[in-house]
């Protein structure tokens, strides 16, 4: 089974590329999008370094506290985990998947994706996705099967951090678009494409986090964030080793990724302004937009504002939430769902059973004890 999806690099240019099924045996060449464009480079190697193919999805505490402010209730979560548990043979395996709650989800309800755009019968806020069947373990089928999704899909990316990355679509059954497996395929009409309301994506080789289960049933609703994306500094020369030293010497004492990761999901833990959406605090927007920008840096040259951060810091940095695991740092147990979940996973890990299985007797979670 060929893949459908490649993402690909080849003279100057990223990004992903997808199989037509229209063309012929004449018509084997590459269509580059304006947008792929990164630098001048006559070198046409063309390089494949991913393509689309089955891989299983699983939480994470972006999209948990996100399906949580949009009133998936905590319920939910701890069964999830407690049938996670009740499957796992040791305690000792995977440990760093226990305490950051990557809890995996049936393998034919959720999938990550490549995300691609078709001129096609798509209309906003439809979608579609054939993915390949696979058994209880997570294996191919001897005679591989695919099965078109119908109906109400929960689409993201990480990262994640306000809850309007997170998108309803409903999937729709076309048959020009059988040749496409395991992508998901947005419609590309709309003053703004869905796949741009989701994380401010450009499908320049994004993964999606795609579900079409029923076990997470959204209450609420909320708007896109409008991801303002950073101009590309353009320099009025060629790019050399003295331009590259400058711009790293430059970057070298700014916040990363990381610290701006952790700091947002500080004040969504601690939700200062008491909101029903908790990743839809004014500083959690701010710091949202920051991650936005910096998940881009390296591509545009933008610089994280370091006072800003500093500031910010200064402010509410004090304390850390115990699931982000900073043991050097104060911290506070953390009421927050994915706080539950953290300490149920050190329960676990520890082998106190007795403990765990009173936490999910007091909420009500009434599968098989551990």
């Amino acid at each position: 089974i060929l893949p459908s999806a490649y993402q690909i690099q080849m003279a100057g240019c990223k990004g992903l590329l997808i199989v037509d099924s229209q063309s012929t045996f004449e018509q084997f060449y590459i269509k580059i999008r304006p947008s792929m464009k990164i630098f001048e480079c006559n070198d046409w190697t063309l390089d494949i370094y991913e393509y689309s193919q089955l891989k299983p999805a699983r939480l994470n505490n972006q999209i948990i506290i996100l399906m949580s402010d949009l009133g998936v209730p905590n319920e939910t979560f701890l069964r999830l985990q407690k049938q996670w548990f009740d499957k796992k043979p040791t305690r000792f395996t995977n440990s760093d998947d226990l305490l950051k709650n990557k809890i995996p989800l049936p393998v034919n309800e959720c999938r990550y994706m490549y995300g691609c755009a078709f001129e096609s019968q798509l209309k906003p806020g439809t979608c579609f996705i054939r993915y390949q069947v696979l058994n209880e373990n997570g294996k191919s089928l001897p005679n591989p099967q695919f099965q078109c999704v119908q109906g109400r899909v929960l689409v993201t990316k990480n990262p994640c951090p306000h809850a309007g990355d997170m998108l309803v679509l409903i999937a729709v059954d076309i048959l020009d678009l059988y040749n496409l497996k395991d992508v998901i395929v947005f419609s590309s009409e709309g003053d703004r494409p869905d796949f741009n309301k989701i994380a401010g994506s450009n499908l320049d080789g994004d993964k999606y986090f795609v579900y079409w289960g029923e076990e997470f049933q959204l209450k609420y609703s909320v708007s896109p964030l409008d991801y303002l994306a950073e101009e590309k500094i353009k320099h009025p020369t060629p790019i050399c080793a003295q331009d590259v030293i400058k711009y790293y010497l430059t970057i070298i004492d700014t916040p990363s990724f990381g610290e701006i990761y952790n700091l947002h999901a500080m004040i969504v833990d601690q939700n200062i302004e008491n909101h029903q959406q908790r990743t839809c605090q004014k500083l959690a927007i701010e710091l949202a937009r920051m991650l936005s920008l910096a998940s881009d840096s390296s591509k545009t040259g933008y610089i994280i504002n370091k006072e800003r951060i500093q500031q910010i810091c200064e402010t509410y940095g004090k304390k850390y939430p115990d699931f982000l695991m900073k043991y050097d740092k104060q911290n506070y147990k953390s009421q927050s769902i994915i706080g539950i979940l953290y300490r149920n996973a050190i329960f676990y890990k520890n082998g106190n059973i007795t403990e765990l299985n009173n936490v999910f007797a007091q909420i009500n979670v009434d599968d098989k004890t551990l």
